[in-house]
């Protein structure tokens, strides 16, 4: 089609914008919208190889006709030429033009995406996608990539494409057809079973994608596991949203996009890894409960000693209280050992107190559920305290913050400042009663946090 043209006496064909598989796109003149610059898609029936890019191409132009959204082009026409002479055909659609270059093109040519550049292209993503899953019944785009998001000149983004869009109609969101391409597509998706969380999934792999320049597809063990790499330059936090993202298991995933907006606002763990000054060994993942006894490596955050060392010196405490009473009345010494007797009972009671507490804390650990939590301030202590005095937060099953303090003389905490991230292990019935937790860094004497990046193997060598 030459520049010139003029379809349905209405839009003058200035030049082709690009050329897919099934067809190309051009931008015209709207000589009825005063000139307006559009955007008109054809399809071209002899690139088609089946009856199902007819319904492809016809359900985008019904799903555009019901959208309004700043984030998506809007629509304005489609229409069919009849072909003459037997020839077939021609199905056009006509949308807002958008000024813009596909995310794709602009890896192709080299462009570098940073982190924060990546959270604001996800953030506009999402929103665009808690428009469409909310609508009644939700709309699953299904075909979510660099490809097909737009970034135009003001810094805002668009979503094109909607040729894969299919409309939840069944109460799970089940659906029939696989549509979609491969490094962008959860396990559910190639079951024909597209949902909310399959578009999110994208998402997570399109970040990936930004962040490191390479195809999605490569990060596959098969068609089931998604791998982010070790060392992609991201903060902590932001490697957790990807992480839960990108989740084979579609229960394991984010249900919603307005979830992962919420999270992305919390800025939970985003802080540049090479800010970070904490010394404490975190493990991403613990084995879920219930653990074994933690032997000697769990430490009472207040003191450093270990919960057993204080369980065992507490009994080793009494019995060396009680030889002095013992030994003074086999001496017939009375007036002593009535002393002794004394310094004994308060000896019981300061170790059944210490020991409870260690006790109890021991048992939250083997009934608890492991979180990442971080430091939210530092505080310097009077000239009457001793310690390092310290705030934290972290986040519990039902995604909300619980916060907690300490004033501690453990030497590992000394260098913790906010945005360090700690372990926490918290009662999922009763998420305040919890105890802090890091594991001993025996390959590493460096004053750096050991943090077990295999996240999602629970047999790791973090596991305690």
């Amino acid at each position: 089609m030459s520049g010139g043209e003029v379809l349905q006496d209405r839009y003058e064909i200035v030049r082709v914008l690009g050329e897919g598989a099934l067809g190309r796109t051009m931008l015209a003149l709207d000589r009825q919208r005063g000139g307006a610059g559009v955007a008109i898609k054809e399809l071209l029936p002899s690139r088609m190889k089946r009856w199902k890019d007819y319904d492809l191409f016809h359900r985008e132009c019904r799903t555009l006709r019901s959208l309004s959204h700043p984030g998506i082009p809007t629509y304005y026409d489609d229409f069919v030429i009849e072909g003459a002479d037997g020839e077939p055909s021609r199905l056009f659609l006509v949308q807002e033009y958008v000024d813009g270059r596909e995310l794709q093109e602009m890896l192709d040519d080299g462009h570098v995406f940073d982190e924060d550049a990546v959270r604001d292209i996800a953030r506009q993503t999402l929103e665009i996608l808690d428009y469409l899953h909310t609508l009644n019944p939700p709309v699953i785009h299904r075909d979510l990539k660099p490809a097909n998001l737009m970034f135009m000149s003001t810094g805002r983004l668009k979503v094109i494409d909607f040729g894969a869009v299919r409309e939840a109609i069944t109460a799970d969101g089940i659906g029939s057809t696989i549509v979609g391409t491969f490094g962008y597509m959860p396990p559910e998706q190639y079951a024909g079973a597209s949902q909310p969380a399959t578009d999110l999934f994208a998402v997570g792999a399109t970040c990936v994608q930004l962040l490191t320049g390479r195809p999605p597809g490569e990060q596959f063990e098969g068609l089931h596991k998604f791998n982010i790499p070790a060392d992609l330059p991201v903060t902590l936090g932001f490697e957790k949203i990807l992480l839960r993202l990108t989740e084979p298991e579609v229960n394991d995933r984010y249900q919603s996009a307005r979830e992962v907006l919420r999270d992305l606002e919390d800025r939970f763990l985003m802080v540049p890894k090479q800010s970070l000054t904490g010394h404490l060994p975190i493990p991403h993942r613990i084995r879920p409960a219930p653990r074994p006894t933690p032997g000697f490596y769990l430490r009472d955050a207040y003191t450093g000693f270990s919960h057993l060392a204080v369980v065992v010196l507490s009994v080793v405490a009494v019995l060396l209280s009680l030889a002095f009473p013992v030994t003074v009345l086999v001496t017939s010494q009375p007036a002593w050992a009535f002393l002794g007797a004394f310094g004994t009972i308060m000896t019981i009671g300061m170790a059944t107190v210490v020991s409870a507490k260690a006790r109890n804390e021991i048992s939250v650990y083997r009934r608890g559920n492991y979180a990442l939590g971080e430091i939210t301030g530092r505080f310097m202590s009077t000239s009457s305290e001793a310690g390092t005095h310290l705030t934290y937060r972290y986040v519990v099953d039902d995604g909300t913050f619980r916060h907690g303090c300490i004033a501690t003389d453990d030497k590992s905490y000394r260098k913790l400042t906010p945005g360090d991230p700690i372990g926490v292990i918290f009662l999922p019935d009763e998420p305040t009663e919890h105890v802090l937790y890091a594991v001993p860094d025996k390959w590493s004497k460096r004053n750096t946090v050991g943090i077990n990046r295999r996240l999602t193997d629970s047999r790791s060598e973090a596991d305690t």
